[in-house]
């Protein structure tokens, strides 16, 4: 018997952060269950404008390792990958010298 899988759609754009990752990730590092922490990456949830290039933009939240938010401010403009038929579903796919060439107002 064979299964077929549908194999999950992705598509890329640029979003737009709203809300300041680096506030968010210090808030999320206060936590209790972050000292001497050793576990998985951790991920937080910013809130993004996605702005594709052939659909309306849309705002939602876009996961992201702590290692990461701390170039994310509001206005920062930063590559996502998001499920179109999903759209709640985005995550960064962006290295941080890229951001930092996109954006010249972080090298400041």
């Amino acid at each position: 018997m064979s299964f077929l899988f549908g194999k999950k759609q992705s598509a890329q754009a640029l979003a737009e952060v709203m809300e300041d990752g680096r506030e968010i990730m210090n808030a999320e590092m206060k936590k209790p269950k972050y000292n001497n922490y050793s576990g998985r990456e951790v991920f937080i949830d910013v809130a993004v404008r996605v702005q594709p290039d052939n659909e309306t933009p849309f705002e939602t939240k876009m996961k992201v390792s702590l290692l990461k938010a701390y170039l994310l401010k509001p206005g920062i403009r930063v590559r996502v990958n998001y499920d179109p038929t999903k759209k709640e579903q985005v995550t960064m796919d962006d290295e941080p010298a890229a951001i930092l060439e996109r954006n010249p107002q972080l090298k400041k």
